[in-house]
């Protein structure tokens, strides 16, 4: 009776295994991760290609403004993280730090959440809409 009942274990094991393989390979099929990957990273590059023209500046310290600085604006936390990644390789040789802590500052804001932010701050910076909703953010009274 052992014998039969380690066998059948082992065979309905085998048969989720089996099962797993195929969701996983029906799953990713149609995927091509490298590419994907590669083109995500061109498309952010593109976005901000307007910033790096923009800014007087080639290397230096520069803010960075997305929605968890626009209070009461709901985001995704890993979304956001995973973009201020992207934006710090695609303005490299800057530094972004998070926030419109520095002279000049990069947003990447919907437009309503821009205009709350512009509520926020308002006359402390000049904002100049680049496009794709990237925005160009000078600190008033800077040097």
């Amino acid at each position: 009776m052992r014998s039969v009942l380690q066998k059948v274990a082992v065979t309905l094991l085998a048969l989720a295994c089996l099962y797993s393989l195929v969701h996983y390979w029906i799953s990713v099929r149609s995927l091509n991760t490298i590419t994907t990957g590669n083109q995500a990273v061109e498309n952010w590059e593109a976005r901000l290609e307007p910033v790096k023209q923009a800014l007087p500046i080639k290397r230096g310290i520069v803010g960075y403004v997305v929605e968890w600085d626009v209070p009461g604006v709901k985001y995704a936390f890993g979304d956001l993280e995973t973009e201020y990644f992207l934006s710090q390789y695609a303005l490299a040789p800057l530094i972004l730090v998070q926030g419109a802590k520095a002279e000049w500052n990069v947003a990447i804001l919907k437009p309503d959440e821009i205009k709350i932010w512009e509520r926020i701050y308002q006359g402390k910076f000049d904002v100049t809409c680049l496009k794709n909703n990237v925005y160009l953010l000078h600190r008033r009274g800077a040097p």
